[in-house]
């Protein structure tokens, strides 16, 4: 029994050295204990794991499409809050969280096909211990801290050497009751890129908060973190329609240009700020551009998803040296135009943008309200104008959405790419 109660005592010993080991082999360089559990048994310490996807709608909580379907790694950011100053009672927007230690200074997050549940930190194919690149510091893994008030993690998806990503601390509001501090991920955003090379401008994610109270909306502690990403761009298109639908095979919509009122041109390409609260009462990040001079001057292309001739063919059989006039979705319409969606960088604070059209000849002119044309990054806007009877032109309809983006020819539903 002495033999058996001594061999019980060095497995014990030995279990503590190796919780020991481990707890002083994940801090960071700075000392920070960084989300490390020191304290519990290895049997209750729960790793830290995530998840990517590509926000699906407005509504998060959906999966939306896997980011693995659009790049393979991101670099993750996580901090956790050790205090709390409680505001309203049952009012979570009214907490103040400070005391912030560093959990993930940036970690590499590798997808690796079939490879979820190879190991603790690994529950969705996407792994972080030991995937630091050649040369940096040893990535280790990190456990949840259930004494912590909050935590916070964001991330950026798809950066490279061409298209760097700078990660700074920032104080806003200082010296003042709204004191706070944040994080900011800065790099360049460029749409003409975007359309040569999908992989030039990296994704960004929304802010992943919780106090750990689910009765409150926020997420458990100790569940895989899903980071939703987005791209740091806005979807633009214009189209018409007919007041009388008979009318449009008729009728020839030329000179068209929609574009700021003001005469200001259409950002395309500058720096991105998205800036993280990880201290305050803040929970969302905040979005920025300082946009270059230049861009377009004016959209001139009208959205539709298909052309049709059909009807004047079966009227007026062509011989080969004939021009063909499509009539669908309005006389002599250009077929090579099909699908035409415009991007550019999310923008704010425009003013009116106007419309302007020739119809069957005579100039016309619409103008879309100012509170219609604040553009949101990564969503969708389509302007609809109606053709009337008499010629004359109005704004119809404004319709955004946040979803994958489908060509659907019928009803013109709007998605996100």
């Amino acid at each position: 029994m002495k033999i058996k109660e001594v061999d019980l005592k060095l497995r014990h010993i030995a279990l503590l050295m190796m919780l020991a080991l481990a707890i002083s082999c994940s801090k960071d360089n700075d000392g920070d204990m960084s989300g490390d559990n020191e304290e519990l048994p290895p049997e209750m310490a729960t790793p830290i794991v995530f998840s990517g996807n590509m926000q699906e709608e407005q509504n998060i909580t959906r999966a939306g499409t896997p980011l693995a379907n659009k790049v393979k790694f991101f670099k993750v950011y996580g901090f956790k809050n050790m205090v709390c100053d409680e505001g309203t009672a049952n009012d979570p927007t009214d907490d103040s969280y400070s005391d912030y230690q560093k959990v993930f200074p940036g970690y590499v997050v590798n997808w690796v096909e079939n490879t979820a549940g190879t190991s603790t930190t690994n529950s969705a194919d996407w792994e972080y211990v030991n995937q630091q690149p050649l040369g940096q510091t040893v990535q280790t893994i990190k456990f949840w801290d259930w004494s912590a008030k909050a935590y916070r993690f964001f991330a950026v998806a798809g950066a490279n050497v061409t298209n760097e990503v700078t990660a700074t601390p920032k104080i806003y509001n200082a010296s003042t009751d709204n004191e706070y501090e944040a994080y900011e991920l800065t790099y360049e955003a460029d749409a003409n890129k975007e359309a040569i090379d999908p992989t030039a401008v990296p994704y960004y994610s929304h802010l992943w908060f919780s106090n750990g109270n689910t009765v409150q909306g926020f997420q458990a502690f100790g569940t895989t973190v899903g980071l939703q990403f987005i791209k740091p761009f806005s979807k633009v298109r214009f189209m018409f329609i007919f007041e009388e639908p008979d009318k449009a095979k008729d009728t020839e919509l030329t000179e068209k240009s929609f574009a700021p009122t003001d005469g200001n041109t259409i950002k395309t390409k500058g720096n991105v700020t998205v800036s993280y609260p990880i201290t305050g009462k803040l929970t969302q990040e905040t979005f920025s551009v300082d946009a270059e001079a230049g861009g377009k001057t004016a959209f001139t292309q009208d959205y539709y998803a298909s052309v049709d001739m059909e009807n004047y063919t079966k009227i007026h059989p062509e011989t080969e040296n004939e021009k063909k006039i499509y009539l669908d979705p309005y006389y002599n319409v250009d077929p090579s135009a099909v699908n035409t969606i415009y991007t550019v960088l999310p923008a704010k604070n425009q003013g009116t943008y106007t419309l302007k059209v020739s119809v069957n000849g005579d100039p016309k002119i619409a103008v879309v309200p100012a509170e219609f044309m604040d553009w949101l990054p990564g969503y969708t806007y389509t302007y609809i104008f109606k053709i009337h009877v008499d010629g004359n032109v109005s704004i119809d309809t404004v319709q955004s959405a946040f979803t994958e983006w489908t060509n659907h020819p019928t009803d013109h539903k709007v998605y996100n790419w």
